[in-house]
Parts: structure tokens; sequence; C-alpha cells
């Protein structure tokens, strides 16, 4: 059960705080019918960022900012100062990450949020292809989790298992061209495309090809190698 809203300027916490309202000056054609919870919440996150306050009670509001609206990128732009300001656990902050990613994943600013935070680490995380694979799986056609899965690759050169979970997701739905297209980023990255590699390709297009011949994406794979 959600905790009742207290509204920041009854929370002694924030009596130091001076809200800034939204301007949308004098003559507004349209306004829109924010809740009560809304408005408040970012006129106290309106007057941090005024501030430059990087403080644990400012991530926390972060927080509340992003859960009205998770597509609002300067919610997550402070965050991550505030984050890297207070030398945060950015392990656990993914953590967080992926629990919003599971409601909104297809949101760019997640993603971009979840890139920034493995590139402040600078080491890679034995769990990212996983979860990445989850987000995939509900979803095989979701551009940004491929679009990150490759940033990944090809920042960390991870590409041990990636022909196995390819293999599987084209034995689960042959037609997945974005499958397909990952295979041929991952034969680009990890092979000099000499004679051996194309005759290869080209004989497992053919494969594929035999068991649905109006299936585009083995096409497009033979023709692209040939």
């Amino acid at each position: 059960m959600e905790k009742q809203y207290v509204p920041y300027g009854e929370n002694p916490e924030w009596a130091d705080v001076k809200p800034i309202p939204q301007d949308d000056g004098p003559n507004p054609i349209c306004l829109i019918a924010y809740t009560e919870k809304f408005k408040d919440t970012h006129d106290y996150f309106r007057a941090i960022l005024h501030s430059k306050e990087y403080s644990h009670r400012a991530l926390k509001l972060t927080k509340k900012v992003i859960e009205l609206n998770p597509a609002n990128y300067t919610a997550w732009y402070f965050r991550r100062q505030c984050l890297f300001h207070l030398q945060e656990d950015l392990k656990k902050e993914l953590k967080w990450v992926e629990e919003v990613a599971i409601d909104h994943p297809k949101n760019y600013q997640i993603w971009f949020h979840r890139r920034a935070l493995i590139e402040k680490l600078g080491e890679p995380l034995p769990s990212e292809l996983l979860f990445i694979a989850e987000i995939i799986e509900d979803d095989s056609k979701n551009y940004h989790a491929w679009a990150h899965r490759q940033w990944y690759l090809q920042t960390f050169k991870n590409y041990e298992s990636e022909l196995p979970y390819i293999e599987n997701l084209l034995k689960s739905d042959l037609r997945n061209n974005s499958a397909w297209n990952h295979r041929y980023f991952v034969i680009v990255n990890t092979t000099k495309l000499d004679n051996d590699t194309i005759k290869n390709e080209i004989e497992y297009a053919k494969d594929w090809i035999k068991k649905a011949p109006n299936n585009e994406s083995p096409w497009n794979c033979l023709l692209y190698t040939s």
C-alpha cells in the first residue's frame, strides 16, 4: 500500500528550500492538469536543480520525480550528478534501474543512464548480458535493448557466448530479424570476413532458407555476405 503523500512544504527536512513553480508564461494557451503531488515534487526539484544541491535528499527527490515521469531526461541527468558527487554504490543503482527498465523497457533515458553508470564503473558486469536477454525475451524487437547489448559487447569485447545465444533465438523464431542482424554484427566484429568465414555464413544462411524459403532474413544475410 502506497504511503500517504505529504507535501514537501510540510516536511521539516525541506524547510530551508523555496520551491520554484513552473513558469508557463503570462498567457499560457493550454495548461496541463498536473496533480498537486506532481506540481509539488517538481517545484522542489527545480529548486535543488537551480542551487545545484548534490545531496542525499536531492538524490531521493530525483527518484520521486522519475517515478512520476520516467522520461524526464533532466531528472536522470541530475540523479547521475548526485550519484557521482556522493560516490554512491553504482552497482546498487544498476539493480534499481533494472526494476525501472522492466516496467519501461523502451525508455531512452533509462538505457542511457545504465550505459553511463557502466562507463563510470569501467568494468564488465557478469549479469549484464543476462539482464538484456530478459528484456529481449519479452520483446525481441526492442531496439534499445539490442543497441545497449551491441554497445556493451563492443566496449568489453565479450563476444564468447553471442553466437550460441543467437542460435537459440533463431531456433525459437527463425524469422527474428533482430537476431539475424545481430549475428551479422557479431561476425563483422569478431572475424576478418575472410573467404572461409564468408563461405561458412553462406552455408549457414542456406540451411535456414531450406527451413523457410519465404523468410526474408537469411536471404538478406546471404546478400550481405556474398
